[in-house]
């Protein structure tokens, strides 16, 4: 019997069988379908594909793409946290993860019908002035577009804690979600979150998704603290190779003591040098130089209750690597008992998120 005739006879008895075509074919397949949006033929491809190789993170990225496109977020949802699990340095599925999530929170915000309280009625009509000034305002010089809003710590990383025991990564992304809601009514600007919730984010990682963004502005929220626990004020940061003094040298190196929990995969790809390397370099030195005068702006606008502790800058890795201009808030100390009590308010919430609104509606 010639081999041509074994393999009709063979394809007759197991029809499922194919030959030559292999997970990556089919995930091939996917893709070029993906391509010519046919979304619904590059499902079939991929799920194929991923019961040939179920541990593949660039099939289940594909898939991810094609379930999104196709409209069933859910699916594309389970796609892209799956990529992750197997790969923890895919960044493009993190990003389309929190874009996921932050569609399902836009939703959720919309939908809400309880009673406001009384001091979220007033938080509603604060927010209401913060946007009728935005609307008025005509001194906006440098063009903000979008907008990348980082609240800092989370998971593991829980940041400072206070004398009560709340921890600053809660309390930033709160703020965060707050800066969020108002901005996001204000038909000038696109914002978007590093996380969404409580999980971790390498610092290493939250400059790369504001580039993925193509931000025009990265704004990373944060709290201060201190062994002294009567210090007390806010400060506004920006990045530069050294420390503007001892005390901003102190709170870089905090902020950045967390890098040792970074993968070395992530570390190595930002130590890598090459010729593009070498070109931000001298970029990178515009940014700075416009995110001090951005600093500047912000800082102006802290007033009463909170003490204006002034400008800083420092090298702060969360920072450093963004292309676009980009600043970084301490908010208060956590560590004195009185700033602490504040941060838990929620009208104290929006005076900073007011604050942050006013300054970038000024500049």
């Amino acid at each position: 019997m010639n081999f041509t005739i074994f393999f009709i006879l063979l394809s007759c008895v197991f029809p499922m069988i194919s030959f030559g075509e292999n997970a990556f074919d089919y995930a091939l397949k996917g893709q070029d379908s993906i391509q010519q949006k046919n979304f619904n033929q590059a499902i079939i491809e991929l799920e194929h594909a991923l019961r040939l190789d179920n541990r593949n993170n660039w099939i289940f990225g594909l898939l991810g793409r094609a379930y999104y496109s196709s409209g069933n977020m859910e699916k594309a949802l389970t796609a892209f946290r799956q990529a992750v699990n197997l790969d923890d340095s895919d960044t493009y599925s993190r990003m389309m993860i929190d874009i996921i999530r932050q569609k399902s929170l836009s939703r959720s915000i919309k939908k809400q019908s309880k009673e406001p309280t009384h001091l979220e009625k007033q938080a509603i009509h604060e927010q209401k002035l913060i946007l009728e000034k935005l609307q008025a305002s005509q001194e906006l010089g440098y063009q903000i577009k979008r907008i990348v809003i980082d609240p800092g710590h989370g998971g593991f990383d829980s940041g400072a804690v206070g004398p009560s025991g709340i921890q600053e990564k809660n309390i930033v992304l709160e703020l965060a979600l707050l800066l969020k809601k108002i901005l996001d009514q204000k038909k000038n600007y696109k914002t978007f979150l590093t996380r969404t919730s409580d999980y971790y984010v390498p610092l290493s990682e939250r400059t790369t998704i504001a580039n993925q963004y193509q931000a025009d502005l990265f704004i990373s929220l944060h709290i201060n603290a201190s062994p002294n626990n009567s210090t007390t004020g806010c400060s506004t940061f920006y990045c530069a190779e050294k420390a503007s003094s001892e005390s901003a040298q102190q709170v870089a190196e905090s902020e950045n003591a967390v890098i040792q929990f970074d993968s070395e995969k992530s570390q190595s790809l930002n130590n890598k040098i090459d010729i593009e390397e070498i070109l931000f370099f001298f970029e990178r030195k515009l940014y700075w130089k416009t995110s001090a005068h951005l600093a500047e702006k912000f800082q102006k606008q802290f007033q009463h209750p909170l003490k204006n502790l002034g400008v800083h800058s420092a090298n702060f890795y969360v920072l450093k690597n963004a292309k676009m201009p980009a600043v970084l808030f301490e908010t208060g100390f956590i560590s004195n008992a009185t700033e602490e009590s504040l941060l838990k308010q929620t009208q104290f919430q929006l005076y900073i998120v007011t604050v942050i609104c006013q300054g970038l509606f000024r500049l």
